[in-house]
């Protein structure tokens, strides 16, 4: 009965809020149907649509298409599309206003930023028409798992331990069966408490970090785990390498599905019920797969948003590697698909009193500083010592790295110490990829 009144309430709302993802999520699961030569028709007119909103109403993109004395209606083909300068995070911030449409779509809009998977921030609109496509795609996925509004769910994301739903908020969340749990600092008590708080709920599906959820599900104990009856995991934010795959369905004796989104996009894939891979959110993105020189078998992912009319991201570089997967889904869906996604790699940094803290927990405590840090990567070398690497920016100052530590030391205590050091740049790997979060103990960072 419970799935019934989530699925009432949650049309309910969309209907009085104006939302319009149960509509757009009727037209993708249509697509579903559709033949890849319908499909593919449909994508192009989009993206030329957008192409055309960016040129007349957004300053960078009408500069930039009078610069290479180019129109929209030229790109008649996707390999067109590569005429276009790719768009980096550094020329977002260096754009600032110049990258909004003076021109956008009515309705509410959304500022947000993102860390990504390379400890750089960059700022961003959303419009309101875009995060309801962004919500059907994702709702698309999970009906691909018979995960449907009321399904019990237990969520642990990023957020600090202190966060109080509203009343209102709280009431929704236990009339659709959900919790959110904050993935940050989980010592021994909150560990217990969280076990306790998933045997009442026994959630059909847990949303987390791959990273900090396999550490959780190491300290509960596989009996522990097998105990809550998850049927479905959903793991997201950072790379799931198969070995955490493996153990994370041993311990829990239930499938892990690897979900890749990001602030800029949302969904960008989700992995095929078949085992055909991840699908791509086609009918939201525009997707180019560019050969590397590191690797010849990996793509550089560069995704351009069909939808989002406020701040077009056009040919943007997630800085985030793939494998393409060849011929087509025995599920039958049109949409692309892809065998791996790289890029996304972020280790657990531990305190010596027992609490946990996921990488992306840095790319939140550090978002009020990014207009002083252009980049940053923490390395934690000893289990009482932080090394905190930091490209400053043009506000960054004695009273900026004063505020930095003192937010780090606040978080952590005094039992791991928080080395700040100020750099140049911070060097990818061999492999071209940047990791901003480096759990490292023995190796003597000190130099």
């Amino acid at each position: 009965m419970v799935p019934l009144i989530a699925q009432a309430l949650d049309r309910a709302i969309a209907w009085r809020t104006g939302r319009r993802y149960p509509q757009h999520l009727a037209q993708y699961r249509a697509m579903e149907r559709w033949t890849p030569e319908a499909f593919e028709a449909w994508r192009w007119e989009r993206l030329r649509a957008q192409l055309d909103h960016a040129a007349r109403t957004v300053p960078y993109w009408r500069e930039t298409f009078a610069r290479l004395g180019a129109r929209p209606a030229d790109f008649t083909r996707p390999e067109h599309l590569a005429a276009l300068p790719a768009t980096t995070k550094e020329r977002i911030n260096a754009a600032g206003d110049a990258m909004t449409s003076t021109q956008p779509e009515p309705g509410r809009v959304t500022r947000s930023s993102t860390g990504g998977s390379t400890g750089r921030n960059v700022w961003f609109l959303i419009d309101g028409e875009a995060h309801d496509r962004r919500r059907a795609a994702g709702r698309l996925t999970e009906e691909w798992d018979r995960v449907r509004p009321g399904t019990r769910t237990a969520t642990i994301w990023g957020a600090s331990l202190e966060q109080n739903p509203s009343r209102g908020a709280a009431l929704y969340d236990r009339l659709t069966n959900r919790v959110f749990l904050s993935a940050y600092g989980v010592g021994p008590s909150e560990l217990d408490a969280y076990a306790e708080r998933l045997l009442r709920l026994r959630p059909e599906v847990i949303s987390s970090y791959p990273s900090i959820l396999l550490d959780l599900a190491r300290r509960w104990g596989r009996d522990l785990c097998r105990r809550l009856g998850v049927r479905i995991i959903y793991c997201s934010a950072e790379a799931l390498f198969e070995p955490v795959r493996a153990e994370l369905e041993d311990l829990f004796g239930a499938v892990v599905r690897n979900r890749y989104a990001c602030r800029e996009f949302g969904m960008v894939a989700a992995d095929c019920p078949l085992g055909g891979g991840l699908h791509l959110m086609d009918m939201r993105l525009f997707v180019e797969a560019l050969p590397t020189a590191e690797d010849p078998e990996l793509r550089e992912l560069v995704l351009t948003d069909l939808d989002n009319r406020v701040m077009p991201l056009i040919r943007y570089r997630i800085e985030d590697l793939a494998r393409p997967a060849r011929g087509p889904c025995r599920c039958g869906r049109p949409f692309a698909r892809m065998d791996l996604i790289e890029g996304r790699v972020l280790d657990v940094v531990t305190t010596p009193d027992g609490r946990s803290f996921g990488g992306t927990f840095f790319t939140l405590v550090l978002r009020p500083f990014d207009r002083s840090i252009r980049q940053f990567q923490v390395v934690q070398d000893r289990p009482d010592h932080l090394l905190v690497r930091l490209v400053p920016g043009p506000g960054y100052d004695g009273a900026a790295r004063e505020r930095v530590r003192e937010v780090l030391a606040g978080t952590f205590g005094p039992a791991l110490a928080v080395e700040l050091r100020e750099v140049d740049e911070i060097a990818p790997l061999a492999s071209g990829k940047r990791r901003f979060v480096i759990r490292d103990l023995g190796r003597d960072e000190r130099r």
